[in-house]
């Protein structure tokens, strides 16, 4: 059973009427168009951002491991030693 409504029948749109609702399909295909695009520019962002946030974990880690063998070699063990605490004021301990 269909529920009465204020709307009018499809046999009694105006062709103003009619227009309108073109024009209201327009705009919101429009903006789905433009909603679609923002959040495919967001997810790439995104994802660039992990990737170079991984890069970065990378880099660290070869930083980490080069300041290691220098402790190792011991000719260089100062250097590492303030290699080590300059990435540590950062909060770039090892996992």
């Amino acid at each position: 059973m269909t529920q009465p409504t204020d709307r009018p029948g499809i046999d009694h749109l105006t062709s103003d009427q009619l227009d309108a609702l073109y024009r209201e399909i327009d705009t919101l295909r429009a903006v789905c168009q433009s909603n679609k695009q923002a959040y495919v520019g967001a997810v790439k962002s995104a994802w660039a951002a992990e990737e170079r946030a991984k890069q970065a974990e990378a880099t660290l880690t070869a930083v980490r491991e080069l300041a290691t063998q220098w402790a190792i070699l011991r000719a260089h063990g100062s250097a590492a030693t303030e290699l080590r605490a300059v990435l540590d004021q950062h909060g770039q301990t090892p996992a």
